[in-house]
């Protein structure tokens, strides 16, 4: 089930996570409802989950745009209101089969006129909803502004970042007056969650003490939690600044590294604040890409102390090849402490791979210029990797420009699962993938995704998707649904 779900989403030029917002939000809102819905025909659509690829000096291969999509004309659809699907964040699957997404929708009572509440339908249809308003057991205030970032667990346990309503909110400490580059005091009524079956509780806030040092936290991202109730997360911390990778265990917070800490492995530099991370596995694990002066570099935070994957600099497995770079892209991490990442390399044979690394050695799972099955396209790029603890491994491919799928790589070899521009199992008639967002994968092989689709001419609809055991594709849900209560 360790999915990518921390590593936002290339779309239209590799756009950032608060245009989903602007894009996805214009779908859910309804004052006036024609007009949301005009804008977002007429905008690029943008995906994202949490941390955007960027193109960067270590990218080798420049990475080509993709063509615009054409202007359509939207066709009436369902009605988005309070009581249906507005769009969605992409999902989580566990390995018991139960899907957790963010849905955005119509509201009256939101700032923004846009509701949001995490939904999770299980392996037998039923549906379990965290709405904003709800209130924790350590907390008089509801929840509001539910960030994307979230974790779910096989107990259907959610870890997610939320604010809570309290206008007297103690403010972060005031800064210098005389400093140029002091930035405006900010509420600190934001709070790391956890929901269990048996309900719901606080576990950090906005101004607490980060451990063995004197800063307090000013912000939090990429919070999941395993099934021993072991919470990981990325905290910024400000007086003095710096972010790092804590965890929280048996009620004690402990961080595991932290920016300007030595990176140790028997290499030089240190950790900056550029992290982005795996969710924690069952054996209390994170896998993370950090960044170290102008190298970056493949880690796993274990028990046992921090381990060197790979940096920019050591042997690619790939004839004369030596790493680069990794971009801006987190890596996966499996169950049984699998890794799955995206590394560049330079020479005469310059590309992009897509590696795993187990107990051996390094090894390649594709690279660009491989054939896609009898399609006569090559890979160009690879993104959003996820593994499971039989090793496979599902990402997004790109290929031709502006194409891309998802794949999965098994036993068998690379499968594809869906490709721009071709048919949408249980679809309208011509209505075609159009987008793709990281997908995830469970232990028994099953996968979602949200995709983006399109009628040419007529409309676009987001649509999450779920491949079964078997290889089956089919709708799970589609914005314009009605919600369950």
């Amino acid at each position: 089930m360790r999915n990518n779900q921390r590593q936002a989403f290339y779309v239209f030029a590799l756009l950032s996570l608060s245009a989903i917002l602007a894009v996805f939000g214009a779908g859910a809102q309804q004052k006036p409802e024609q007009d949301a819905k005009q804008k977002e025909t007429q905008k690029p659509a943008r995906q994202s989950n949490n941390q955007p690829p960027q193109q960067g000096a270590d990218d080798p291969v420049a990475i080509t745009e993709r063509a615009p999509v054409e202007k359509v004309r939207e066709a009436p659809p369902a009605a988005i209101s309070s009581e249906n699907f507005g769009s969605f964040y992409p999902p989580i699957i566990n390995n018991k089969g139960e899907v957790a997404f963010i849905s955005m929708f119509g509201s009256s009572t939101a700032k923004d006129g846009i509701g949001r509440s995490i939904f999770v339908r299980g392996a037998d249809g039923g549906w379990r909803v965290t709405r904003e308003g709800d209130k924790a057991a350590n907390l008089s205030k509801g929840i509001y502004g539910l960030s994307p970032m979230y974790g779910f667990n096989d107990n259907g346990d959610l870890t997610f970042i939320a604010s809570f309503e309290d206008e007297s909110a103690k403010k972060s400490a005031p800064h210098d007056p005389n400093d140029p580059l002091a930035k405006p005091d900010r509420p600190l009524n934001r709070s790391i969650y956890f929901k269990s079956a048996s309900g719901m509780k606080s576990l950090l806030k906005l101004g607490e003490e980060v451990p063995a040092m004197p800063s307090h936290f000013s912000g939090f991202s990429s919070v999941s939690t395993n099934n021993q109730g072991v919470t990981a997360f990325i905290g910024t911390y400000s007086d003095p600044d710096g972010k790092g990778l804590l965890m929280i265990e048996g009620g004690k917070l402990r961080l595991i590294c932290r920016s300007g800490q030595p990176i140790g492995n028997g290499e030089t530099g240190a950790f900056s604040e550029h992290y982005y991370p795996t969710p924690i596995n069952e054996r209390n694990e994170v896998a993370f890409l950090a960044r170290i002066g102008d190298k970056s570099g493949i880690f796993v935070s274990r028990p046992k102390g921090l381990e060197l994957i790979t940096i920019s600099g050591k042997p690619a497995p790939v004839e004369d090849a030596t790493f680069i770079g990794f971009g801006n892209r987190a890596p996966a991490i499996s169950d049984s402490g699998e890794i799955a990442f995206i590394g560049f390399w330079g020479g005469d044979n310059f590309g992009r791979g897509l590696f795993t690394k187990g107990d051996g050695p390094i090894k390649l799972v594709a690279k660009s210029g491989d054939k896609i099955g009898d399609t006569g396209a090559t890979f160009t790029d690879f993104f959003t990797p996820a593994i499971n603890s039989r090793g496979e491994v599902a990402f997004i491919g790109r290929y031709g420009g502006r194409s891309q799928g998802i794949f999965i790589k098994t036993a068998k070899g690379i499968e594809m699962i869906a490709l721009v521009d071709q048919p949408v199992p249980g679809g309208a008639k011509d209505e075609v993938f159009n987008n793709l967002t990281q997908p995830s994968i469970n232990d028994r092989g099953e996968v979602v995704f949200l995709a983006q689709t399109k009628i040419p001419g007529v409309k676009m609809d987001f649509i999450i998707f779920i491949r079964d055991e078997k290889g089956n594709l089919k709708q799970l849900v589609r914005r314009g649904e009605k919600m369950p209560k």
